[in-house]
């Protein structure tokens, strides 16, 4: 679906190529699909949100829309090539046909779990540490700046949710 998304908004700047009831038609049915892939993963479509909000804002520049998006959506190259149609004239997203789903979905869900259980143990410590994690996400802020603040809302309370949180975080 995304894909005739792209078609019809002509992908990569499709403003001014159809009219704006088949601009906003086509949109609706990508960010339709996009809510249909992640009905079960509610944190990327906050994410996704959050994106589309600072794009439109124009808090982050085309060049970091892209590299969010492409972050966002890997493996999903339907969504990737769809997303083109929101972006200005000369940027495209391109994708490799052969790419194959990522095998981090597993981790992925395992992620989502212990956000779950940190928001299962204490409601009040989940708003900052989703505050710190979409920071880190949006700012591209550094591992280990990252690593201290998580440390700074864990480690006292909740130290093996701490531990648990370092599992997955990239090595510095």
């Amino acid at each position: 679906m995304a894909g005739g998304v792209a078609a019809e908004g002509g992908g990569g700047g499709g403003e001014g190529s159809t009219s704006s009831e088949e601009t906003r038609n086509a949109a609706k049915r990508y960010l339709k699909e996009v809510t249909e892939t992640f009905e079960d993963q509610q944190e990327k479509l906050v994410m996704f949100r959050e994106v589309m909000n600072d794009f439109g804002t124009e808090r982050t520049d085309v060049a970091g829309v892209i590299e969010r998006v492409k972050e966002l959506f890997k493996g999903h190259n339907n969504l990737l090539k769809g997303f083109n149609f929101f972006l200005p004239m000369g940027y495209e997203i391109t994708v490799d046909k052969d790419e194959p789903p990522p095998e981090t979905m597993a981790g992925f869900r395992e992620t989502l779990d212990f956000i779950r259980v940190v928001k299962e143990r204490d409601e009040r410590l989940y708003r900052p540490f989703m505050d710190v994690i979409f920071r880190y996400w949006r700012e591209h802020m550094d591992v280990i700046k990252l690593r201290r603040e998580v440390d700074a809302l864990l480690s006292k309370d909740y130290p093996d949710l701490f531990v648990e949180f370092i599992r997955y975080l990239p090595p510095t």
